[in-house]
C-alpha cells in the first residue's frame, strides 16, 4: 500500500532537504516517523510525517544559522505528499543552494 512507502509519498524536493540536514549530521529516522504516526487518528501517510519532521529540523537549523527566532520569520510550509513546499521569507527552498542563499540574505550575526 502506497501510504506506507515514504519515498513514494514525498516531494521531489525532499532529497535536497535531506542533503541540507546531512550538512548538520542530522536526519530523521524510522522510529521518529513511527512515533509521530502513532499519534494520528487517521490512516497515516508516512511520507507526510517524515517531511514534517524534516522541515521542522531545517527551520530549526535555519534559525541557528541566521540568529533569528521563528517568530522573526515569514514561514510557509505545506505538506501534502508530493505537493510539499517550504518557503522562508519569500524563498522557496527547493535546493541546497536556495537554502544557503536564504541563510546569507537573512543572517543577522
Amino acid at each position: 500500500m502506497s501510504f506506507f512507502n515514504i519515498p513514494l509519498n514525498c516531494s521531489p524536493k525532499c532529497a535536497a532537504w535531506e542533503d541540507i540536514l546531512l550538512h548538520y549530521s542530522d536526519w530523521v529516522n524510522d522510529d521518529e516517523v513511527w512515533e509521530f504516526a502513532r499519534e494520528s487518528k487517521k490512516l497515516p501517510v508516512l511520507g507526510n510525517f517524515y517531511q514534517h519532521l524534516v522541515l521542522e529540523r531545517i527551520i530549526s537549523h535555519f534559525c541557528d544559522e541566521t540568529g533569528l527566532e521563528m517568530d522573526d520569520l515569514n514561514i510557509f510550509f505545506w505538506i501534502n505528499s508530493i505537493d510539499t513546499h517550504l518557503v522562508i521569507n519569500d524563498w522557496d527552498i527547493c535546493t541546497v543552494d536556495d537554502y544557503w542563499n536564504c541563510v546569507k540574505q537573512n543572517r543577522i550575526h
